[in-house]
């Protein structure tokens, strides 16, 4: 039996409960997020020559997120790993629809796998141990391997 949109639509905010911090969203400056308390920040390289800036910062629910923004500070690529999920509305930013949109069209399921040419998304885990990362493969820096992300 599948659940009404009702259903899937309280199943996807349960997905996507909030942790109430704050960050940059994906395909927008970082900037803001490099002054956060408790967020540090390693500048890279790809393997061919490209730039880009990748800030961490544990959440007080004991998540941990990282942002990936490219030499312009702009975040291309973000991932989470921890025992609750972040608020990805905020993380994914414009790109959060895409998320919505699998959801009304799945109902509840544990993992995700959203592959389109503006945005990619891959989340999954259980109670206590959740991961994901997504990515805008049209902005990632020349060499940039999404796959490496953690």
């Amino acid at each position: 039996m599948t659940p009404s949109l009702p259903t899937r639509r309280c199943l996807a905010a349960a997905l996507v409960a909030a942790s109430g911090s704050c960050w940059a969203a994906l395909g927008e400056p970082a900037a803001a997020l490099a002054r956060v308390a408790g967020t540090t920040s390693v500048t890279a390289q790809t393997p061919a020559g490209a730039r880009y800036t990748q800030l961490t910062r544990r959440l007080e629910s004991g998540t941990e997120v990282r942002e990936y923004a490219d030499a312009a500070g702009t975040v291309f690529a973000v991932s989470w790993s921890g025992p609750f999920l972040p608020d990805l509305r905020a993380l994914l930013g414009t790109h959060f629809a895409a998320l919505e949109e699998h959801a009304s069209g799945v109902g509840r399921a544990s993992a995700v796998s959203i592959q389109r040419p503006e945005v990619a998304i891959l989340s999954g885990g259980r109670m206590g141990a959740f991961q994901g990362r997504a990515w805008l493969p049209r902005q990632l820096p020349a060499g940039f391997d999404p796959r490496a992300v953690p």
